[in-house]
């Protein structure tokens, strides 16, 4: 949904040349046609589940406005935090839809939780289990959860974006439940009717996903004899995207062929948790380039926007094609790097495209996801504002923070 139409960058139909000329750079533009589309073809490879719950993991991105179109698309949502729980409602979202992940739940966020009557908590580890079920107790209710086992499955991705191998800080083993399966059953407030997994994320290869289902298959007989009754299993997430055009994304044909029939045959709920998938490749971050600098025979592009506002580059040396918005005549190589003071607030090393000049905007491509999600104000920057567009329209989801809100929780 953003690509050249005679030398202009476009996102669906509007120019991102007439956007950057209207609002403050940097910003970020989502695309809602190709979230839209990517969500199509999801519930298409997973058509066969006649008992399914896609729930979008809201870390990727918690823009209410996206949320809501994840509402209205019968998404539900997978989320770590309470705040999580409350946007996702926000943006009309049935709490029943809501799946709590995450190893470090605190009691005030499992308290609102069960008070909103999630569906269930994804339990990480046994002291967990004990504080949901005295906090259940305690309020007189039965709540349901699922054990997050770890597979031990090597996903073959990043190492900081890895979970499900041991080592990991995520998930119980089937040790450990089998050590514990007498206290677990104790438990009264809690009915543990589920197990799930997540093995990691930006995953390119179903290979993985597929081996893990068949280590679940079979953990959850083993988790059956010893008398709990499982009626669901959650997959988990990580389908990757193709941040390197050269490359191809998750295998969805490949998935279907040899996962689904899988997941079938258990004759259980199915939950899986796409997030990157469905907002990465419709977002850019759009900046301006401040500085051309030359040092050494390099040509350093100093962008506006810096691993504050995108901060995988930095953080997991992650790849993103970044384009001019406007195509001139000529080839370069550059430095693309941002304002901050760090020397890991680089976008791209010696990456050639078309000749930028001071007062140039560039496009980061794919950056939809864990872009703004994770931003900060480093630096003492502001946070930027984001714009859906939608076919040749567009609309501001989020204005820019102004130094005012930024420092109106502080105290002198």
């Amino acid at each position: 949904m953003i690509d050249y139409k005679n030398d202009i960058l476009m996102c669906e139909d509007v120019k991102l040349i007439d956007i950057a000329n209207e609002y403050k750079t940097p910003f970020y533009i989502y695309s809602k046609n190709d979230i839209l589309k990517k969500i199509k073809i999801f519930k298409e490879v997973f058509s066969d589940i006649d008992d399914l719950l896609i729930a979008y993991a809201v870390k990727a991105e918690n823009n209410l406005s996206i949320l809501k179109l994840m509402v209205k698309e019968g998404i539900g949502a997978d989320v770590v935090s309470i705040g999580e729980v409350l946007k996702y409602i926000k943006a009309g979202g049935n709490a029943n839809n809501v799946v709590f992940s995450g190893v470090g739940k605190t009691e005030e966020e499992i308290k609102k939780a069960i008070e909103l009557e999630i569906r269930r908590f994804n339990i990480e580890s046994i002291p967990e289990a004990v504080r949901i079920n005295n906090i259940a107790k305690e309020l007189k209710k039965i709540v349901k959860c699922s054990l997050r086992v770890n597979p031990n499955v090597d996903a073959h991705t990043h190492e900081k974006i890895t979970t499900g191998v041991h080592g990991n800080k995520f998930g119980i083993s089937i040790k450990t439940i089998k050590d514990n399966a007498e206290l677990l059953k104790g438990l009264s407030n809690i009915e543990i009717d589920s197990l799930s997994m997540h093995i990691g994320s930006q995953i390119l290869d179903p290979a993985p996903l597929n081996k893990a289902i068949i280590v679940m298959k079979v953990l959850i007989e083993e988790v059956k004899n010893m008398g709990f009754d499982i009626k669901s299993v959650d997959i988990g997430g990580g389908y990757g995207v193709r941040y390197d055009k050269q490359s191809n994304g998750f295998d969805f044909d490949k998935f279907k062929r040899e996962s689904i029939s899988l997941l079938k045959d258990m004759k259980l709920s199915i939950t899986t948790e796409p997030g990157r998938y469905f907002i990465a490749e419709s977002g850019a971050l759009i900046m301006r380039v401040e500085y051309v600098k030359e040092e050494w025979g390099r040509k350093y592009l100093i962008l506006n926007g810096g691993m504050n506002d995108y901060i995988r580059a930095a953080m997991y040396d992650a790849y993103n094609d970044i384009l001019p918005i406007i195509k001139k005549d000529g080839k370069e190589k550059y430095e693309f790097v941002g304002p901050i003071c760090e020397s890991s607030d680089v976008f791209a090393n010696n990456r050639e495209c078309s000749t930028i000049e001071a007062g140039d905007y560039v496009a980061l491509l794919d950056s939809g996801a864990y872009g703004f999600s994770m931003s900060s104000n480093y630096n003492s920057r502001t946070l930027i504002s984001q714009i859906m567009i939608d076919k040749d329209k567009h609309q501001l989801i989020r204005k820019a923070q102004t130094f005012e809100e930024m420092i109106s929780s502080e105290i002198i």
